[in-house]
């Protein structure tokens, strides 16, 4: 198939998506797949980000040339300028800032496209394969994977970058370069530039049947994987945010390492072996009464109550304190999102309240209970999660306790005031955590 005519089946299922994003570099492939995205007919928006890193003398030069191939295409051009960390590995700290802004900048329903191609799945999969990986990252690139809140898409994967270069040829596409790729420091560049040609020499068609491989690779882990993850995976949060442990630990090591492996390649995540030994041995089998954190590439495995979790936690403001009337949705900044809907009966009985977070020393009495209890022991009671208990919402009326987010009513807010002047509405508390 032609190069048009490969975008045209990989994406008509994603034709109802709100917009097209082209990850927009100004090297070959992102300005051959932005010219052929244009060309085509009957697709959504399209729109081009440049995330701009800094790192290059000519990186000015590149935004304006990307701005210039929009301007030419008449397509919508939007750059982010990131900072990157070059002490803690350039090209790594390149790719994390340049992911963060991507996930940044995606809203809901949007397809993030990316123009890796053929050559580049192989030189990762001969990297991963010389550095020692399992069978989980002989899969290579991903074609299709979620990206926060929208989803991202390679649709060039099967094609060599020859087909790349002759389309651009074709179309008198002007691209820029990138000088740090001819410097054989790096692994890559290395490969590309060293080995891969004599391979070339002997097996014409490596591209093709290496990128056979990466897919009965992923053909074959996604199978076994299956066997056990669909038994542990708790579906009811988002991403299966959490894995049972009894299960996961009765697996003989290497099933359980796959399993662990796939479950954290959903969240962008691959661990080293060494990671995973660590993973095994200091949160799945610590000591029952530990509490466990494991720091992984920004994100933080925890155990709870047999469960492993995932979470991606921010920092939050413990003195937020703010009226709401239940009308709006009220956000808290790296806690979470509390909404209502209106109730005849269950709900708390306020027409505003204060909500703050919890500072320590609180008691409450939920609805129904005799007694008052300190709210660190009714956390405690409830099976909140540690880590959950200091970012949930306390909500006041006339700075007494009426509810703790969506987990209970207090005694005294279940049923309208009867000394009210006007009626008051029952509201029905949702609680969205933000990991």
């Amino acid at each position: 198939m032609t190069l048009a005519q490969t975008l045209q089946s990989v994406l008509t299922p994603y034709k109802d998506r709100k917009r097209w994003v082209v990850a927009l570099s100004g090297g070959l492939d992102s300005t051959v797949l932005l010219h052929a995205l244009a060309a085509m007919e009957s697709r959504p928006r399209l729109c081009a980000l440049h995330v701009h890193h800094g790192l290059q003398a000519r990186a000015e030069q590149w935004l304006q040339h990307c701005e210039s191939l929009c301007g030419e295409l008449a397509i919508s051009f939007s750059a982010l300028r990131v900072s990157v960390n070059a002490g803690a590995g350039p090209e790594a700290a390149a790719r994390e800032a340049r992911y963060q802004a991507f996930s940044e900048f995606l809203d809901s329903g949007d397809l993030l496209l990316q123009g890796h191609h053929l050559d580049d799945q192989v030189e990762t999969l001969f990297l991963r394969l010389l550095r020692g990986t399992g069978m989980d990252g002989m899969q290579g690139i991903p074609e299709h994977r979620p990206l926060a809140a929208a989803e991202l898409l390679r649709p060039l994967l099967s094609l060599p970058r020859s087909a790349l270069e002759s389309y651009a040829e074709e179309n008198h596409l002007r691209w820029v370069e990138d000088p740090s790729n001819a410097d054989e420091r790096f692994d890559r560049n290395y490969l590309r530039q060293r080995v891969l040609p004599l391979i070339a020499e002997r097996w014409p068609a490596y591209r093709q049947t290496v990128g056979r491989f990466s897919r009965l690779a992923g053909q074959f882990h996604s199978g076994r994987v299956r066997d056990y993850s669909d038994a542990i995976s708790l579906g009811n949060e988002s991403a299966n945010t959490k894995l049972e442990l009894i299960p996961l630990r009765a697996m003989a090591e290497p099933d359980r390492k796959v399993t662990i492996r796939h479950w954290l390649s959903g969240f962008g995540l691959r661990p080293s072996e060494a990671q995973l030994e660590a993973i095994q041995r200091d949160v799945v089998f610590s000591a029952q009464d530990a509490e466990p954190l494991f720091e992984l590439d920004g994100m933080q495995l925890r155990r709870f109550r047999e469960r492993l979790y995932i979470t991606e936690l921010a920092d939050f403001n413990a003195d937020f304190e703010q009226s709401w009337d239940f009308k709006q949705p009220l956000v808290i900044p790296g806690a979470g999102c509390l909404r209502a809907e209106t109730c005849e009966q269950g709900g708390l009985f306020a027409d505003k309240v204060v909500v703050r977070l919890r500072q320590g020393g609180e008691r409450c009495q939920p609805a129904g209970r005799a007694h008052s209890r300190s709210l660190k022991k009714l956390l405690q009671e409830y099976h909140i999660a540690p880590w959950r208990r200091d970012r949930l919402p306390l909500l006041y009326v006339r700075d007494e306790l009426a509810a703790v987010a969506d987990v209970w009513i207090c005694e005294g807010f279940t049923s309208p005031d009867s000394a009210a002047e006007a009626p008051v509405a029952g509201w029905r508390l949702h609680w969205s955590p933000q990991e």
